[in-house]
């Protein structure tokens, strides 16, 4: 059986970044700071590149939209430019912090 703890670990860290990158900017901000955007929507390529590659035994014990994730990676790599900011906006303050407590919960009771 595959150990996905490294997969998992580094999934959770980058969802940290995440937050750590948005700070406590607004929406109007965030919009208006391509900075962000950019080291934001990197971590989110990160997200969804290493989502490719957790087990499906991990995949199904963890409930979070595993296939969302890695289309979100596909479209930032492959349309950059057809990424709609306000769905970014939304995975980052709804998604992201509900990917990183199920993986924190799941790495936390898997050790």
């Amino acid at each position: 059986m595959k150990d996905d703890s490294i997969t998992l670990e580094l999934t959770r860290q980058a969802c940290g970044k995440v937050t750590e990158f948005l700070g406590a900017i607004s929406e109007e901000e965030f919009y208006a700071d391509a900075k962000t955007q950019s080291a934001i929507i990197m971590q989110l390529i990160v997200i969804g590149e290493l989502a490719k590659n957790v087990s499906q035994v991990a995949r199904s014990a963890i409930d979070v939209p595993w296939k969302q994730i890695a289309g979100l990676r596909d479209v930032a790599i492959h349309q950059y430019f057809g990424l709609k900011l306000k769905e970014v906006w939304r995975v980052i303050k709804d998604d992201v912090p509900m990917v990183q407590d199920k993986i924190s919960a799941y790495l936390a009771v898997s050790k």
